[in-house]
């Protein structure tokens, strides 16, 4: 052990500079004092990192004393890890990838969070591009800030990392897509872009987006899958694929998971009431899901150049959707985690203003082998602005 307290200054500072997951951060800290004083030096760390597995970012708590706390779950040992994270205050957040989340604020700032490192990357205001059909800009609608933040944006997927480890500056070609406005249309923007780019498509209403080799896919509502071409400043989406094995008001989601690309649908059920009806549970919860793969279709003479297969079951993969960028992970590498499981949160946004305390209600480990659903948290943690997401 004292040859390791004795390694030099220089060198530790090395180590960390290597290091690229959090969890291993602190280990580091924990090794002897030698290496807690680098730890606190370096704390936060000079480049960001990314959770060893998901971790449930809570929603904001209304006591003062601890409203510029951040509480982070982590279902590996079950504890709530709350981090002084005055950043987020009032701000509404996104998970993306990387370690990072997409917050925005009622004063319509954007911007790329990371928590434990603390490094932040400004983005263009939230876009409000008017509707290419219409002579009407989306900003002449008389909400308040609240309210743009609510309908302007629903997910948000990264490309790459936007921090280079390489240079230690944020990479430049980095591609942030959001899903955006009230009509669910597409955007993308780039570290240092002063604005928001529209990416022209023949439909709208998208319900997600996944990086998959490469490339940006999205799906809308419909369940019809774009692949999107990015060149430049010019953007526009091509039509590849279609399921019609869903109807439009269902969730999709699409994700990579070991080389396929999975289009997952999500089943909810329960009482739709009316707004005066409100109650202290959520009328609306998940009941199942079903899972489909993208394949070269293989039919003699089919015109179409994919067809959607039905599996059974992500094998040793776990899924992890809400309002999150969706993702596939090894549940052997994660300890604790069930495999051939979908962990989701509550992103029903539409119904929050339906319950007593927002959303974050319909949230659980759903099991693809017995169908059964149970809770992944235990408490409560409710909010209308911002309900918990996956943090990865």
């Amino acid at each position: 052990m004292s040859k390791w307290a004795d390694l030099p200054h220089d060198i530790l500072i090395e180590i960390i500079r290597r290091l690229s997951i959090y969890d291993d951060f602190v280990i580091f800290a924990a090794v002897c004092k030698s290496w807690q004083s680098v730890y606190s030096l370096e704390n936060p760390p000079l480049s960001p990192l990314s959770p060893r597995c998901p971790w449930l970012l809570l929603a904001e708590e209304n006591e003062q004393s601890i409203k510029e706390s951040r509480g982070f779950f982590n279902l590996t040992d079950s504890k709530v890890y709350n981090f002084k994270l005055p950043e987020l205050v009032g701000k509404k957040c996104f998970g993306t990838s990387f370690g990072w989340l997409l917050s925005i604020g009622t004063d319509f700032e954007m911007n790329l969070f990371h928590p434990f490192s603390k490094h932040l990357l400004s983005l263009p205001p939230q876009p409000y591009f008017s509707d290419s059909d219409s002579e009407v800009d989306d900003r002449n609608f008389e909400l308040d800030p609240i309210d743009y933040t609510d309908i302007y944006v629903y997910k948000c997927v990264l490309s790459r990392n936007p921090w280079s480890f390489v240079t230690h500056e944020y990479d430049c070609d980095c591609i942030i897509m959001v899903i955006y406005s009230n009509y669910h249309t597409l955007a993308f923007t780039r570290p240092g872009n002063k604005a928001w780019i529209n990416i022209k498509s023949q439909s709208r209403c998208f319900d997600d987006i996944a990086l998959y080799k490469g490339k940006f896919y999205a799906i809308d509502c419909h369940g019809k899958v774009f692949v999107c071409q990015i060149n430049d400043d010019i953007a526009f989406t091509e039509p590849i694929a279609f399921y019609n094995g869903t109807e439009d008001f269902i969730p999709k989601y699409i994700v990579e998971s070991s080389g396929d690309l999975l289009l997952v649908s999500r089943r909810r059920g329960g009482s739709y009431l009316l707004e005066e009806e409100l109650i202290e549970d959520n009328p609306i919860v998940t009941i199942g899901f079903t899972i489909v793969k993208l394949e070269c279709s293989t039919e003699v003479g089919s015109e179409d150049e994919y067809e959607w297969v039905n599996i059974d079951g992500l094998g040793d993969q776990a899924l992890f959707v809400g309002g999150n960028s969706s993702v596939c992970l090894s549940a052997s590498r994660l300890n604790g985690w069930k495999a051939n499981s979908i962990y989701f949160t509550d992103d029903n946004r539409e119904f929050h203003h339906l319950t007593l305390n927002g959303g974050g209600y319909d949230m659980g480990v759903f099991s693809l082998e017995d169908g059964s659903i149970k809770q992944h948290y235990q408490g409560k943690s409710l909010s209308y602005f911002s309900p918990p997401i996956w943090y990865i």
